[in-house]
Formats: structure tokens, C-alpha cells, sequence
């Protein structure tokens, strides 16, 4: 049988939105699908401090490698190599890290 095991805040990356899921992009490289919604993650005591900088990520700032601009629009660039989209509205908050 195969059991999972919780997965811990510090090992995830960053999550991302599908719909009414949520990928869970771990440290090590895996992925892991979740039925619950960014909105459940953001709210959880464990994850309260990671920035939802758009409407589609949930982002663990532990990881975050770099932050730039790149024709009036920010990017941030995670420790995984993946660059995301900030959006406008949240770019007061991108601006203040």
C-alpha cells in the first residue's frame, strides 16, 4: 500500500493554479497535484507568510532567486529556474521585497 507523506512548507517552491487544483512544485523537482485551491493554501496557518503575486501562483519567498523588470513588467525568477509573471496589482508588493 502506498502511503503519502505531508509534505512540509520549506519544501515547497511555489504552487500553481489548475482550475479548481492546485501543483504543488517541491524543491527536489516533483510536482504534486492537490484538490484544493490556492485560496485554502493561502489562508493555511503552516503558509501564511508566502506571496500570492499573481492570481495563479502562491510563491515560498525562501526561494525566490531574483526579481526583475523587463519592459514595465516584473518577473520573478524562483531558485527552480522558473520565471513568473507579476501582476500589476501586486506590484506595490514586489517593489516593497
Amino acid at each position: 500500500m502506498n502511503t503519502a507523506k505531508p509534505i512540509l512548507p520549506n519544501e515547497i517552491v511555489y504552487l500553481e493554479a489548475d482550475q479548481n487544483y492546485s501543483i504543488l512544485h517541491l524543491k527536489n523537482g516533483h510536482k504534486s497535484l492537490s484538490a484544493f485551491t490556492l485560496k485554502h493554501y493561502h489562508n493555511k496557518l503552516g503558509i501564511n507568510h508566502f506571496l500570492r503575486i499573481h492570481r495563479s501562483f502562491l510563491l515560498n519567498p525562501e526561494y525566490i532567486s531574483d526579481i526583475y523588470k523587463a519592459g514595465g513588467i516584473f518577473f520573478i525568477k524562483m531558485s527552480n529556474g522558473k520565471h513568473i509573471q507579476v501582476s500589476r496589482r501586486k506590484k506595490l508588493l514586489v517593489k516593497n521585497l
